[in-house]
């Protein structure tokens, strides 16, 4: 549509030139005759007429249309002027080639003005184009980057990208929180500074920038904030048209992982070794409750305050001791049908924190209670769930026998009721704090060491889970997680703290 109106109006415009300067050529030829004029005015004013279509064909046709105008001038011109008007050398008629040269002039220079103008004004708009088209490209180069970005930060890898010298040019925000780094201590500083201490990561990472090495898969750990992590490192090389230009670190959290497999490994053992203790726990009862019907058929022969019947008394609580030894080996073992049901927590705790108030008063410890006095549901059974509590608290006091301040704090998270008591303890050396939760393993003289055990194959009972954080010499937390009444057991729960605590 719009080529064909150009193709009329250049039609049009042609029409109108040639019209005009055959019009005036018309006059020229056959000139009218006016009163108030005279011939040679008229004639004059004529071949002035000549510069309006020629200026305006150089105006609108540029050079060759002003060129194409004078000449056509000329030619009608010429031939007139020669024959009528006297010629072109006269002292009058001189006029007549000054005109004629003119026309030519006007056509040339008018043209090449406009040809020169049309050229810039074509410049400007390919220059504007190009700009356009840059502006267009570095917006689709930002969108594209801000696409990348938004996918390394959607991840739920560490990815870092290095040039070849080694030096970090981006990181993730998962890669910055694995790290303990912000950006600014990340990106721009080389590999051997972001991972000091770590050799063999750097190493691979060499072999791959030289090109050495295709990739390199290793398992590495990193200290953050007290915490140790366990990461799976992934290095491959960063290639553009075949060459490498850098390397590409993705780093994966395994902590999770490698704690869920702790728990699954401990329960499994603790399960067979519940039912092992079960059998050997049933069979010493019987002969133990025997042993206790002799010894107490022999007090009653015996005279009082006989060192005989000392003796007695003796074996009568010793006997006792190992019952409740037993006893509590059955419990492990084969743990009671439990009825589960919707459980208030906040009415289990307090109830739980009422009874241990008063020990932990006589120790000289601040016991505090940091959670809301409303709290959601838990699937449970309620007996058990207040001797985990009572279990883990009376732990926590007996960590501090100088005292100090323990916390008991609830909030539901991922399902699950997390439930955290902390103590300002003296902590777990770290090769203890695999073994919290095996039977028989204590550290104070006088525990069974199946508190923990038994709090563990109860917890293990509810779905739930139970995790330590302890370092030696700030105390140690441990977190007990119930599942919420109505919610989706899952086996354990998702973003469990790491680490350990006190046995009984």
């Amino acid at each position: 549509m719009t080529s064909n109106s150009n193709t009329v109006t250049v039609i049009r415009d042609i029409a109108m030139v040639a019209s005009g300067i055959a019009l005036i050529s018309y006059f020229h030829f056959f000139p009218l005759h006016l009163e108030f004029m005279s011939h040679e005015t008229f004639h004059i004013l004529l071949r002035r007429l000549y510069y309006v279509p020629i200026f305006y064909a150089a105006i609108r046709f540029g050079l060759k249309g002003g060129v194409i105008a004078s000449l056509t001038a000329t030619a009608l011109f010429a031939p007139h002027a020669a024959r009528t008007l006297g010629g072109f050398l006269g002292p009058i008629s001189v006029d007549n080639l000054f005109d004629i040269i003119l026309y030519n002039v006007v056509g040339l220079t008018t043209g090449l003005v406009v040809d020169s103008r049309r050229r810039q004004a074509h410049r400007y708009e390919e220059v504007v184009n190009l700009n356009r088209e840059i502006e267009d490209r570095e917006t689709a180069i930002r969108h594209m980057q801000a696409y990348t970005q938004s996918i390394l930060s959607s991840v739920s890898s560490g990815v870092i990208s290095c040039d070849r010298r080694g030096v970090v040019v981006t990181a993730n925000p998962v890669a910055r929180r694995l790290l303990g780094l912000g950006e600014e201590d990340i990106v721009g500083f080389p590999l051997s500074r972001v991972f000091p201490g770590h050799s063999e990561l750097l190493r691979a990472a060499r072999l791959i920038l030289s090109g050495e090495q295709k990739r390199a898969t290793l398992e590495t750990c990193l200290a953050i904030e007290g915490r140790t992590l366990t990461v799976a490192v992934r290095i491959t090389p960063h290639l553009s048209r075949g060459r490498t230009v850098g390397a590409v670190i993705t780093l994966e959290d395994l902590t999770e992982v490698k704690d869920l497999t702790e728990q699954l490994l401990r329960a499994d053992r603790l399960s067979g070794l519940g039912e092992l203790v079960a059998g050997v726990a049933h069979e010493v009862r019987n002969p133990l409750g025997v042993i206790r019907a002799s010894v107490q058929m022999l007090d009653q022969e015996m005279e009082t305050g006989s060192g005989a019947a000392e003796l007695n008394q003796v074996m009568l609580q010793e006997i006792d001791r190992l019952d409740s030894v037993v006893g509590a080996l059955l419990d492990f073992g084969s743990p009671s049908e439990s009825q589960f049901g919707h459980v208030e927590p906040v009415r289990v705790l307090d109830e739980v924190m009422l009874l241990t108030r008063h020990f932990a008063q006589q120790q000289e410890i601040d016991i505090a209670a940091g959670y809301p006095a409303e709290l959601p549901g838990v699937w449970a059974e309620e007996d058990r769930l207040k001797q985990v509590f009572l279990n883990l608290i009376s732990n926590a006091i007996q960590a501090m026998p100088g005292g100090g301040s323990l916390k008991v704090s609830a909030a539901p998270r991922d399902g699950y009721l997390r439930v955290e008591v902390t103590d300002t303890g003296g902590g777990i050396p770290p090769e203890e704090q695999k073994r919290i939760f095996d039977p028989f393993h204590t550290t104070r003289a006088e525990g069974s060491g199946l508190g923990l055990a038994i709090v563990h194959r109860i917890v293990d009972a509810h779905n739930g889970f139970i995790t330590v954080d302890s370092e030696p010499g700030r105390g140690s937390t441990f977190t007990v997680g119930i599942p919420l009444s109505g919610a989706a057991i899952t086996g354990t729960a998702i973003d469990e703290p790491a680490g350990e605590a006190d046995d009984d």
